[in-house]
Formats: structure tokens, sequence, C-alpha cells
């Protein structure tokens, strides 16, 4: 059996099928082609019998060669080795325009300002009147002058001289480097400079995202990557992974400034937020509270995400100490920095509804319906709605008579300030001190007598409390049946102090003060007067 003869094909016919198959996309199948193309031109030039026409036309082709190896390289991202093609093309051929204009391109691709300019200037030479070749050289000015605005902008921000424009500055340093990394995708610098203004802007999660891209682009041991990412973390939150980076830079770079001034910072930082995490756990609220204070002002203003927690946790510690104005203003502090806080709205909403009234209630309700909005399972979602309802029913009572108010104590009152707050309103609204008063202030004497009496009354038995606590109306607190919101199956309601009516309270109260309060036979004894007696 004769064997079949290997078929030959020329440099030209090579470079047929590498065309081919780079307008199917086979860009790796076309660069096998034009290899084998330009081995074969290469071959032609070296022999020793071809004549000065055939070398002419043969060189003019292996530039080409290179020129369409260096395009498909380009498609699959091999940006320097089309770079090194481009400049074989040029030895081979120093009149291939075509391969100075690729090659600026692929400089500008890379970030190559200069180089991309000196290519594209050696190519005018070639050809002066290429109108295309200066409008692109003039675009690599424009681009350089960006990235420097750019800089100068950042710098700016660094060195402190624009301390009251961050946001300003960083913006107009983002606008133009966006503008930049579209004419030179590649350009590492350039990506360095969008992380750093995207951590100004408070836009920690996008900038991570962009500098580990930037990792996987070769950058791993770029301190000034590293220090981005350091700023990164913490900012999101995360302080330990935050210090490994600062660490890791500081292993290979001992002397790196930046990175060991945010390393210290970061360590008296942590230590102090320990110090408060431990104050809180052994219920050291105060302690808690203060330590919480020191690690906010040692926290840097762009720490958003770690400085919301900090806020968060001294809320905790003022809730704490019930201290409930200080924790609406601590968790909406925290809100403001981080606006899907859920703990923060629900612990703000908590403390709304200690405070009680009815634009509180409100403010409870609102916040609660944020937190379900936000929350992240159905259980959560349920905890919260149930949440919503009780708050409504507060703010029922919000509008009606409101004994907490009355007697001027929190929700969260104890038993011992609830006695407090009574025994000291009592005296105070007791008709005998307002026996010389206008007719007019001995009847708010005497009414607001009755309310603190019947406050008192339901707020220091815990049965009663904890139905009025659920919204059943007053006048259903001694009827076991009766549901929130005045529902209730039969009869029965609340008397008074002890079963007596409010009325008749009064009427007992008149007539001890007709007969004197020196005590004697035909003597009615108050009740309030023994009550107080036993406080």
């Amino acid at each position: 059996m004769e064997e079949e003869e290997e078929v030959i094909l020329t440099h030209a016919e090579h470079k047929a099928q590498g065309n081919e198959l780079y307008k199917s996309k086979d860009y790796r199948g076309a660069i096998a082609h034009y290899t084998l193309a330009i081995e074969a031109a290469k071959s032609e030039l070296e022999d020793a019998d071809a004549d000065e026409f055939v070398a002419t036309e043969t060189t003019s082709l292996l530039a080409s060669y290179y020129g369409n190896r260096a395009a498909a390289l380009t498609m699959i991202l091999k940006y320097r080795d089309a770079i090194e093609d481009c400049d074989a093309a040029l030895a081979v051929d120093p009149s291939f325009t075509k391969a100075y204009v690729r090659k600026a391109k692929l400089q500008m691709t890379l970030g190559d300002l200069d180089g991309a300019k000196k290519s594209f200037s050696l190519g005018m030479v070639r050809d002066p009147n290429d109108s295309a070749m200066l409008k692109q050289k003039e675009e690599v000015d424009t681009i350089k002058k960006r990235f420097g605005i750019a800089s100068d902008m950042l710098e700016k921000v660094r060195s402190g001289k624009s301390s009251s424009f961050v946001r300003r500055d960083s913006t107009q340093a983002l606008r133009q480097i966006e503008i930049v990394i579209a004419a030179c995708p590649e350009m590492n610098e350039a990506g360095l400079i969008k992380v750093e203004a995207l951590i100004n802007l408070q836009r920690s999660e996008e900038a991570y995202a962009l500098s580990t891209k930037l990792l996987r682009k070769g950058m791993s041991q770029n301190s000034t990557l590293l220090l981005l990412r350091a700023r990164c973390l913490f900012n999101m939150g995360n302080l330990d992974d935050s210090l490994k980076h600062l660490r890791q830079i500081l292993a290979g770079d001992p002397d790196n400034k930046p990175a060991f001034k945010l390393l210290k910072e970061l360590r008296s930082l942590s230590k102090k937020k320990e110090e408060a995490d431990t104050a809180y756990k052994s219920r050291n609220f105060e302690g808690a509270r203060d330590c919480y204070s020191e690690a906010l002002e040692l926290c840097p203003a762009d720490a958003t995400a770690y400085k919301a927690k900090l806020y968060f946790n001294r809320g905790s510690a003022n809730a704490a100490l019930r201290n409930h104005e200080e924790v609406v203003k601590d968790c909406s502090s925290a809100i403001e920095l981080d606006d899907e806080y859920v703990k923060a709205y629900m612990r703000r909403a908590a403390s709304y509804l200690v405070q009680g009234g009815e634009a509180e209630c409100q403010s409870a309700i609102r916040d609660y319906e944020k937190a379900s909005k936000l929350a992240k399972t159905e259980e959560q979602e349920r905890d919260i709605n149930k949440k919503i309802r009780s708050a409504q029913v507060q703010l029922k009572r919000a509008k009606r008579k409101d004994f907490y108010k009355i007697l001027g104590v929190s929700l969260d009152a104890t038993d011992a300030e609830i006695k407090k707050a009574y025994r000291k309103l009592a005296l105070k609204w007791h008709p005998d001190r307002h026996s010389n008063s206008t007719e007019e202030e001995k009847t708010k004497a005497e009414a607001t007598f009755r309310d603190v009496n019947l406050a008192y009354e339901v707020l220091s038995d815990p049965v009663k409390k904890q139905r009025y606590d659920e919204g059943v109306e007053e006048q259903d607190l001694d009827n076991p049946h009766a549901q929130p919101g005045g529902m209730h199956s039969h009869g029965g309601g609340m008397g008074g102090m002890g079963g007596i009516d409010p009325d008749l309270l009064f009427q007992m109260f008149m007539q001890q003060q007709q007969g004197g309060m020196g005590g004697g036979s035909g003597e009615v004894a108050c009740p309030v007067v023994s009550t107080l007696a036993r406080l």
C-alpha cells in the first residue's frame, strides 16, 4: 500500500486558512496557521536562490502575517504577545503603518500612554497625512490629561487639602478615571484610582469587587492594592481580615508608612471595642457606653459599616440603661450610615414604643414596617409583623388615656418606679392640698387625683397591667373574656380602686373632707391614704 504524500501548504495558503478560522472566531486555530505562514515565509527568505523581487514581496507578506497573528492574539487578550508581533512586523518592514497603529492601540489598552503616543508619532512619520492617526494621537493626550486630573483630585483628598470636599473631589476623580478605563481597560493604575475613589465615596463593596479583579490580573503583591483592600474590608465591618492584609503588606515592606499608620489606628480601635464588648457582657452598661463612644471617636469617617455597628452597640448599652432618647439618636445615626440595618430599625422602634407617645408609636410602626421589608427569612418577617400589631395596639391606646403617661413613667418602668411615681403624684394632687384653691383648680386636682389612682391600680396589678399592655380596654380589664380592641363575650368591668368605682371613691373622700381629717367615729377611711401608708 502506497503512502499518501504529505500536502505542504504555501505561506499564502496558511494565511488564507488562518483568515477563514479568524472569521469563524477560532482565534487559536487562526494563530496556528498564521504561525505556519510566518515560518514558511521566513524559510523562503532564507533561501539563497530567492531573487530580489520575490524577497521584497515575501518580506511585505511576512510583515502582514505578523499583523494577522497580532490581531488574533488581541482577540484572546494576549496583548503583550500581540505587541511583540507588531514589533516583529516593523522590524521586517518599517513602512508597515498598520503595525504602528495596532501597536499604539494595544499600548492604549494596557495603559502605556507614552508608548502609544510614540507609536502613533512614528506611524505619522511614515504617513503624515493620515488624519485618523492624528486624531487617535490627540485622544491619547486627552486620556493622559484625564488620568492626571483623577490622580490630582485623589492626592488632594489624601493630603487633607480638600477635607471639606472629599465627596466632590472623589466624584470628579471617579468620572475622569472611568473615561480613562473605557479607553484603557487593562490599565491597572487606573483601576487602583477607581478603587480609591469608590472607597472615598463610601461604595466599599464595589471597590472590593474591583480590587479582587485586579488581584486576578497579577497584582496580588501590590502593596497599594492590598492597602486599599484593607480599607474596603474595614469599611464593610470586617476588622480582622483588614488587619491580616495590613500585616501582609508590612511583612513584605516594613517601611510602608500608610499601612503602619492604619494598622496602629485599627489596633487601637479594636482594643477599645473589645473593652466595650467586655463591659457590656459583664453588665457594666455605663462603661460599655463610654467605651463605644471612645471607639466612635477613633473610627475613621469613611468606615460606614463598622461605624454603624458601633452606634448600634452604644444604642444597645443605652437601652440597657433605659436612656431611650439616646437609643433613638444612636440607632438613627446607624441607619443613616446603613439604611438596611434591620437590627437598628428594631432597636429604635422598641425605644419609640417605650417613650409611648402617639407620634413615637407611629414612628415605631414605620420602623417595624421597614424592617419587615428587609427581613431575610419568613420567621423573621412573622416576628416583626407580630410586633407591628402590638405597636398598632399601643398607638390606639396612646390616643386614649395612657396610664404610663399619667404616672410619668416609661413602658419599661419597674414596680418600684411605678410605686414611687404614684406616691409623688398622689401627694401632689391630693384634694386636701387644694382646699384653698379656686373651683377650677379644685376640679383639675380631683380629676388628676382620680386618674393617678386609676393608673396605679392597673399598673401595680401584674394581671391587669399585662392585659392593659395587650390592648384590652380599661373598662374591660376585670373581664377575663375581654379581648384587645374592646372585643369580649360578656360583661364585667373594672370598678376603680380594688373594684370601687372612681366616682364612689371621690364621694367617700369628700365625705371625709366634710367630717374633718382628724378622725372620729363618723369618718370614712380614704382608700388612697391607706394605700399611701403602705408604700
